[in-house]
């Protein structure tokens, strides 16, 4: 039951991941230099450098446009590639680059299997890597990793005409925004007759949220066999599958600056639960059976943080999440009643002990995919389907979780 439920746990969120797409208003650049306006598929960076996605309308075919196809595509008043033949180091090859900045210095970007790649135009036509690779140094006999910072010497020679310009390279960092700023400030300070232009998209403002959230849970434990001579008497318990409710708050910010279709979730919820087991074996030294009976309370504080992916639009948006949780049991009860009793019946021993065993913390991961929609004035509603693998709960044994929960947004 457990392996078919992930089989298909992961099913969904492949198909879910794989139908996603973000069209958005833009134009293609054909051979002829003709622009044609449309609806382009807004995608990640390494999709970008290698198709575009084009659509006349709503309602038109999907047509695909390779680097050799097209001389590139925009989106309106956002991100702008161009068709380039560029050298990674190992091979020649025509992407799709994100130009970012057009000016007295050209500055671009793109990413493959390889990494991140800047490159910069020094006014002449001429295109360079700026480069910072890690470097293997040797300081007093020990080993380390140091960055290269090749960028550095590189900008300072093509920023040769502004010495203030030359300061500020020590201190940047290789990134979009530290290369437009620099490289707009060259160009207003040494170019009076050309305005700079800046093609990169702003990024959207960083969204708070927060509201309700209830669940409901199934929980089951898996190992119960591998117990070590300390914990004898739980080999071959059986807990069943107990399901149970959780009440909680979440918290929601978006990650612009990372991925526009990401999120930072944070849950924490309260949830009791009650688990049972009874178990016998045969003592075979003395020819007794043996008999326990445990019952185990929990009342968990429970902390959840994911990063959540969500697609743009739609009235219902599908979501994809993965991260990890520490529960924090803040009360248990234990109970475990034992009685010895000769093979032909008769009781010999009866035992009570509350001594829980149980650690008073639970550590695992998660993974979920869900919906989400907005249900009034602009507020989110979201149902999430998870699935939580935790480790520690007690030596030889780990929980499985299934739960569906429903989050309210309050404010923001």
């Amino acid at each position: 039951m457990k392996y078919l439920f992930l089989t298909g746990f992961i099913f969904l969120s492949l198909c879910s991941l794989n139908a996603q797409s973000d069209f958005r208003n833009g134009y293609i650049i054909n051979k002829n230099n003709d622009t044609i306006h449309g609806l382009i598929d807004y995608k990640g960076n390494k999709a970008s450098a290698r198709i575009c996605s084009y659509r006349k309308d709503v309602n038109a075919e999907t047509i695909t446009f390779t680097p050799d196809e097209i001389k590139g595509y925009r989106f309106i008043d956002s991100k702008y590639y161009i068709s380039m033949l560029v050298n990674n180091g190992t091979e020649k090859k025509q992407i799709f680059i994100e130009y970012l900045i057009n000016g007295i210095v050209d500055i671009y970007y793109y990413r493959d299997d390889h990494g991140e790649h800047y490159l910069i135009d020094d006014g002449n036509n001429k295109l360079y890597e700026l480069k910072n690779e890690e470097k293997e140094v040797m300081v007093n006999g020990t080993r380390y990793m140091k960055e290269s910072k090749e960028y550095i010497g590189l900008l300072k020679a093509v920023f040769k005409d502004s010495p203030s310009t030359n300061k500020k390279v020590e201190n940047i960092n290789l990134n979009h925004k530290s290369l437009i700023t620099i490289t707009n400030d060259y160009h207003n300070e040494v170019c009076i007759d050309k305005e700079c232009i800046i093609y990169e998209k702003k990024l959207p403002k960083i969204n708070n949220t927060y509201g309700l959230v209830i669940g409901l849970n199934g929980m089951s434990f898996s190992g119960t066999d591998e117990f070590n001579d300390k914990y004898y008497y739980m080999r071959n318990s059986d807990f069943g599958f107990e399901i149970f409710p959780s009440i909680g708050l979440f918290y929601k910010v978006n990650m612009p600056f990372v991925n526009e279709r990401l999120y930072f979730q944070y849950e924490g919820t309260y949830s009791r639960v009650t688990l049972t087991t009874f178990n016998t074996y045969i003592e075979p030294a003395y020819n007794m059976n043996v008999y326990n009976d445990i019952t185990l309370i929990q009342n968990a504080f429970n902390n959840l943080v994911v990063i959540k992916y969500e697609s743009p639009k739609g009235k219902i948006r599908p979501t994809f999440q993965i991260g990890g949780f520490a529960n924090f049991f803040i009360k248990a009860e234990y109970n475990r009643n034992q009685e010895v009793k000769y093979s032909w019946g008769e009781t010999y021993y009866t035992n009570q002990t509350k001594e829980n065993p149980f650690a008073k913390n639970e550590l695992g991961i998660n993974c979920g995919i869900g919906l989400k929609s907005i249900y009034h004035k602009g507020k989110e509603l979201y149902l999430d389907l998870r699935y939580q693998r935790g480790i520690g709960i007690l030596q030889g044994m780990k929980t499985n979780t299934v739960s569906l929960n429903l989050g309210f947004q309050i404010g923001k």
